[in-house]
């Protein structure tokens, strides 16, 4: 197929369904070239594979099985030059597509040549091969396991480094962190297995670490070169992998590193700034993680003050990222004042600068928590855009309720979005009429002095003119009741929810309600009697008080605050007592449950139709969650309304019986599936 009909077919095929361009594929007899060469292990002429005749005599059978296997591609490098001498672009590109699977199958003389095709197609006149040559050096570097073929391959690096194109140019960096990590496998060993057999970089006083080190120094001012490009597209891509390039050169590089991001957390483009801020706690996490218990490295030092100036940057986009990488890092620092074992002293007054035993300690990671990050969140709340205000509730909510993580391996917080990010309204979750009800899986964060600290600026957002800035402040209470164990900061932390659940936005008011109940899912980590008392001496009470307002609204809230409750799962069995003995609880007294169908029950003769036939709806939906005794109860609840209401002039209002009825309907089916 010289041609490369194939090929172009298969290209003209897969642009007309809608994929991607085919631009790596190597069409199909590529494809059949590619198999051939990856299953060949037949042994080839003594020419072919070493140019010097087989000594059986000296030579196993297993040396020469395995010599065979490692030049097997020989054969296959004269398809390699024809394609690469193509006039067709995708020739060209078939051509460095075949270089990572003939690598590890070409004696050195080959492999040469191999490097020469390849050298030549990175300096292609179409950037189509280009590109394509850049993803092959990237596969290539995995596989180094000759220190002969580093440096062509830093100088490959380099090269994408000056290209004309922006998107090479940028993707120099990942071939630049990318390398540096497998750096230490040509000299350590075999790199077979790929990314699955990283090696790290060597001690000092290993013969090889001068070697690794020498070649780290040429590829660092390539990410310098590419951090000071013209193109903003181009400092992006460095600012958002500086902590990969950390964590692959290892820690006498990070003070270079460090530099390197506070320079772009003052570029000129906003979209790099804001990269940038997002890099730093992945920076931070890296550092603090790889850096050796003798060395003090003073990172949050050096990059927390760049990052103060930037809470008043004049781009909403760099103050929202600021936001959410305060909130990471926050949740990064109070994980390990908590996690380990010893704490170092802290250290003796008078002494200046920042010493080893202070880093290490949990007073030092306290200090920045308490004067720096928690009072930078704060000012980012009173934030007059609501996009930066909302990502600093998302921030003060992940941070309350912070993921459990594994904090004592490689650094968690990178390259993975965060799943309990708060991105989606509570009004919007399905889980609130879920049956089933888990634990949660989720660990503190803030203390509650800081949750306290919080609470005038998160009551101060709640009267915001924007209703999604209000919304956004009732969102988090559920998460902050999860840092707090005293009824009292309790008490507090509802007057957010209670306060909302009287605004004028349906919207807010729901999320409110949701928030206020749903707050004892949170507190069940403490035990079912703390997520009881909030349901039983916060909830309940003014439950009350809605169920008897004038407003009709406050009235259809209530009925909609049981549903949740109940459904959720967050009504206590009995009401804990701690001054009485648990043998003093009376079959006669009512249960929290009764109290809430009570409650319910007393808006069955409601003036208003729509509260009304929302009884029925309620008590229906809950119907199969109750034991016999309670169902009983609301069957009799339910007789007396649909009674009540048939007899009224004109059979009463339709939709109250029909809902009514429905409730009625659902107990009797409930009795046939248990027959």
């Amino acid at each position: 197929d010289t041609e490369q009909e194939l090929s172009e077919n298969e290209a003209a095929s897969s642009t007309e369904g809608g994929e991607a361009s085919p631009i790596n594929d190597l069409g199909s007899a590529g494809s059949i070239l590619k198999l051939i060469v990856l299953n060949c292990t037949t042994a080839e002429d003594s020419t072919i594979n070493s140019g010097e005749p087989l000594d059986n005599k000296s030579t196993s059978t297993a040396e020469q099985t395995a010599r065979n296997e490692r030049n097997a591609g020989n054969c296959f490098l004269s398809v390699v030059h024809r394609l690469a001498a193509s006039k067709s672009v995708s020739a060209r590109v078939s051509a460095c597509s075949l270089g990572p699977v003939l690598w590890n199958h070409l004696d050195f003389p080959r492999q040469l040549q191999l490097r020469g095709v390849i050298t030549r197609a990175l300096h292609d006149v179409d950037v189509g091969v280009r590109k394509a040559t850049a993803a092959v050096v990237h596969e290539i570097s995995e596989m180094l396991f000759d220190r002969r073929a580093v440096p062509w391959t830093v100088l490959m690096v380099e090269r994408s480094m000056t290209d004309p194109e922006p998107q090479l140019r940028a993707a120099a960096m990942t071939l630049t962190w990318h390398l540096a990590e497998h750096l230490p496998n040509a000299f350590l060993g075999d790199a077979s297995k790929g990314s699955l057999s990283i090696r790290r970089l060597p001690p000092r006083t290993d013969p090889t670490f001068m070697d690794v080190y020498l070649l780290q120094c040429k590829l660092l001012p390539v990410a310098s070169n590419l951090a000071e490009d013209r193109i903003a597209s181009v400092r992006l891509s460095v600012a958002a992998q500086c902590d990969r390039l950390c964590t692959a050169l290892g820690e006498h590089w990070f003070s270079v590193i460090i530099d390197l991001l506070q320079a772009l957390l003052s570029d000129r483009d906003d979209r790099v700034r804001s990269e940038a801020i997002l890099c730093m706690p992945r920076l931070v996490e890296s550092v603090i993680s790889g850096a050796s218990e003798d060395k003090s490295v003073s990172v949050l030092e050096s990059l927390l003050p760049q990052a103060l100036k930037m809470q008043k940057d004049a781009s909403v986009l760099v103050r929202s990222s600021l936001a959410t990488a305060t909130g990471e890092l926050l949740v990064f620092l109070v994980g390990l004042g908590g996690a380990g074992g010893s704490l170092s002293p802290p250290p003796s007054p008078g002494h200046g600068g920042v010493n080893i035993d202070e880093i290490g300690s949990y007073k030092y990671y306290k200090k920045h928590v308490d004067q720096t990050l928690i009072p930078l969140l704060q000012k980012l709340l009173q934030d007059t855009n609501p996009d930066v205000t909302s990502a600093s509730l998302r921030a003060v909510t992940n941070a309350s309720r912070s993921g459990a993580r594994d904090r004592s391996g490689i650094p968690s917080c990178s390259h993975k979005p965060d799943v309990d990010d708060d991105l989606v309204s509570l009004a919007s979750h399905q889980s609130h009429t879920s049956i089933d009800r888990t634990k949660p899986v989720f660990i503190p964060v803030l203390s509650e002095e800081q949750v306290l600290r919080l609470l005038p600026t998160l009551s101060n957002l709640a009267t915001s003119t924007q209703w999604r800035v209000r919304q956004s402040a009732v969102e988090i209470v559920p998460a902050l009741l999860g840092c707090t164990y005293r009824l009292e900061t309790r008490n507090e932390i509802s007057k957010l929810c209670i306060n909302l659940m009287s605004d004028k936005v349906d919207t807010v008011r729901k999320t409110a309600a949701e928030c206020f109940c749903l707050g004892g899912s949170s507190l069940a980590r403490h035990g079912e009697d703390d997520g009881g008392e909030w349901i039983t001496k916060i909830v309940v009470p003014h439950l009350r008080i809605c169920s008897q307002s004038e407003d009709s609204k406050q009235r259809l809230l209530s009925l909609k605050m049981i549903d949740i409750i109940i459904t959720n799962g967050l009504c206590p069995s009995k009401v804990s007592d701690p001054a009485s003995s648990p043998s003093s609880f009376s079959s006669t007294e009512e249960s929290p449950l009764r109290m809430l169908l009570d409650i319910a029950s007393s808006r069955a003769s409601d003036n208003v139709a729509n509260v009304r036939l929302n009884v029925g709806r309620v008590l229906g939906s809950v119907l199969f969650l109750l034991d016999r005794s309670d169902v009983d109860y609301v069957v009799s609840v339910l007789e007396k309304q649909l009674e009540e209401e048939t007899s009224k002039a004109n059979g009463g209002d339709r939709d109250v019986v029909y809902f009514a009825q429905q409730a009625l309907a659902s107990r009797s089916l409930r009795r046939l599936e248990s027959r």
